[in-house]
């Protein structure tokens, strides 16, 4: 066992690095018990801190020098990793989030990588197990597109996919090229015959338009999961 001192506020442990918490914390009696059973590796895992949990998930594909998180020897400037560093000292398994990062640091754009949680956080967007986006997307008769009804055919369980170069990556630019999903707050102003739940890669999002409140996005591909009734949701209250 590492050298260590229990006192009633505090544990400190003499590791590879100095590791305390406090009697606040809340793995503060599970520390104890692992101290009393000799349990060395569960002892650090417990007081890691958790940008080091983070770096632990990652392995060799991050780095990390003074609690910043570097990728490709460029720091990680992107809003979602203060929120899974909250979720992992709360003890929550952030794995689908950090999942998620993942994905969002494949995308070539930096202008979407900063944009995406920004509009994930503000519109609910659920993220999957596997680290995709849940959204919307209301389609026309028979489920070909609205836009020019013969362009694509978005039956349950088919694959879209365009060219990225194709897609608009101007978020100033409204109702341009590039497949088109939402928010659910975004489908009661928005025609159609068939409401879809899809989903989407993060490294799949262009751009997120400036329009409309931020409730929609353009992307390079996505997957038609299932078709949904969404009338009885926008209408259900709760007193």
């Amino acid at each position: 066992m590492y050298p260590y001192i229990i006192t009633d506020s505090t544990i400190t442990v003499f590791a590879d690095k100095l590791l305390t918490v406090r009697s606040d914390h809340k793995d503060f009696a599970a520390v104890k018990d692992a101290i009393r059973l000799g349990q060395c590796a569960t002892v650090i895992k417990l007081m890691s801190p958790p940008v080091q949990k983070v770096q632990t998930w990652f392995g060799s594909r991050i780095e990390i020098k003074d609690g910043i998180i570097y990728r490709r020897g460029k720091p990680v400037d992107n809003s979602v990793v203060p929120h899974i560093l909250d979720l992992i000292a709360q003890g929550f398994d952030a794995t689908r989030f950090l999942q998620f990062l993942d994905k969002l640091l494949d995308n070539p754009s930096k202008r979407s990588r900063d944009q995406v949680w920004r509009f994930v956080s503000t519109n609910n967007i659920a993220v999957t197990a596997e680290g995709n986006l849940l959204f919307y997307k209301r389609v026309g008769k028979d489920y070909w597109d609205i836009h020019t009804g013969k362009s694509f055919q978005y039956t349950p369980g088919s694959v879209h996919h365009m060219d990225r170069g194709e897609v608009d990556d101007d978020p100033n630019s409204t109702c341009s090229t590039g497949l088109h999903v939402c928010s659910f707050n975004y489908l009661s102003g928005f025609p159609g015959t068939h409401t879809l739940l899809v989903e989407v890669d993060p490294a799949c999002i262009v751009s997120v338009p400036v329009d409309y409140a931020n409730t929609k996005v353009r992307v390079c591909e996505l997957k038609v999961l299932r078709e949904i009734d969404a009338t009885p949701i926008a209408q259900t209250t709760y007193a």
